[in-house]
């Protein structure tokens, strides 16, 4: 799992990408990561952790987990994307034929 800022910037670009072919019918966007998101909003703005903040370093690793978590969700979810954009659709299939000459009244044969 790489989180490099040009790989994020990429990232970001191909989320708007998968939200507007979403829009248009095009794609089905995942709402799990988006549900799991607001989860974590919430629970890293609330006072309530697993670990709480008065630990100096325990209370901020269980919400940075939760965070990784998100994100790796996330790219998770636009690498799928990406891998369905390479897919060839029904209408980038080419299918080969060969014509053959038939006769249309079957020959006689002398006896």
């Amino acid at each position: 799992m790489n989180f490099r800022p040009a790989d994020f910037l990429q990232d970001v670009k191909t989320l708007f990408a998968m939200l507007w072919a979403s829009v248009k019918g095009k794609y089905k966007f995942p709402w799990g990561p988006v549900l799991l998101t607001l989860v974590c909003a919430v629970y890293v703005i609330s006072p309530v952790d697993i670990l709480p903040e008065v630990m100096p370093l325990l209370g901020i690793t269980d919400d940075g987990a939760f965070i990784v978590l998100v994100l790796a969700l996330w790219q998770k979810s636009i690498k799928a994307y990406r891998q369905s954009l390479a897919q060839p659709t029904d209408k980038d299939q080419v299918i080969d034929t060969q014509a053959y000459k038939t006769d249309s009244a079957p020959e006689k044969k002398d006896q």
